[in-house]
């Protein structure tokens, strides 16, 4: 799937996780979530977050993101030099990792932790369409498809997926944050 399949996904599946929870998710949510869901790719150096962040045309924002931006390109080459693509970081080890390493994130906001963690999980659900599939017990077992065939990454049935989960996360975000503003206006 394409970083932006991943970025509804991830939007998508926040939506959803607070609809069932029956809250609202605060704003800033919605941008954590799609960035965690852009992360598990980091083992591929030509992904959004592998290839590091792109130059900004200010000069002040380009110091300010070259730190992070290399950062993301050493820890991309590393991975895939070590493990290879679609390995640890598309597995549910790597899911464990993702949660302990961001868990501190909690005393600062559990909104916020479960945006990072639910845009994480939602990658591989993504993944898990495809062709490939996604190896869930890695090291041990092979990958794992939720449909028989998969969808091919960058097709036109990864766009029609794509569309058909933008929907539900607008209705999702709707009834989140419109409907009730919308019925306290509305007499």
């Amino acid at each position: 799937m394409n970083a932006t399949t991943h970025a509804i996904f991830g939007v998508a599946a926040l939506a959803g996780s607070f609809l069932l929870i029956g809250e609202e998710p605060p704003l800033y949510a919605y941008p954590a979530a799609v960035v965690a869901a852009w992360l598990p790719d980091v083992d591929n150096p030509r992904s959004r977050l592998g290839n590091g962040l792109s130059r900004m045309k200010n000069p002040v924002l380009n110091r300010i993101t070259r730190p992070v931006s290399w950062a993301l390109r050493v820890t991309s080459f590393l991975l895939f030099r070590t493990v290879g693509h679609r390995t640890l970081t598309h597995s549910l080890l790597g899911v464990a990792l993702f949660v302990v390493l961001v868990a501190p994130v909690t005393t600062l906001s559990s909104s916020l932790f479960a945006a990072l963690v639910v845009g994480y999980v939602s990658h591989l659900v993504a993944d898990a369409l495809n062709k490939r599939g996604v190896p869930l017990l890695w090291p041990a077992g092979r990958s794992m498809r939720l449909l028989p065939r998969g969808v091919r990454s960058g097709g036109v049935a990864e766009f029609a997926v794509a569309l058909v989960v933008a929907a539900g996360a607008a209705c999702g975000i709707y009834v989140l944050h419109l409907a009730g503003a919308l019925v306290a206006v509305v007499p």
